[in-house]
């Protein structure tokens, strides 16, 4: 947004970063005043990321335990490898 700038806070609507320009709040994205939500690094959002990443590896984790086909092992260990970069990554914030 030429003239504008950045903000540290995100649109609610749609995540994008904000502006300030000529004295307005606007999202480039939604085209026009927005309200924005600020990103708390670790605050409930993000929490609620974590715990359902923590319960789809303990889930992915089970059900690797008990699997005895090869090619379902290989699947069960990518997704738990994705589910782990993304935790890593969560963290990072």
């Amino acid at each position: 947004m030429a003239g504008g700038k950045m903000l540290g806070v995100h649109c609610g609507k749609c995540m994008s970063p904000l502006f300030e320009f000529q004295g307005k709040i606007v999202c480039p994205v939604c085209r026009g005043e927005a309200k924005p939500i600020k990103p708390e690094a670790g605050g409930p959002p993000l929490k609620k990321v974590e715990e359902v990443l923590h319960a789809k590896i303990n889930s992915l984790a089970e059900q690797l335990a008990g699997e005895t086909d090869h090619a379902k092992t290989l699947e069960l260990l990518e997704r738990i490898k994705s589910a782990l970069e993304a935790l890593e990554k969560l963290r990072e914030r």
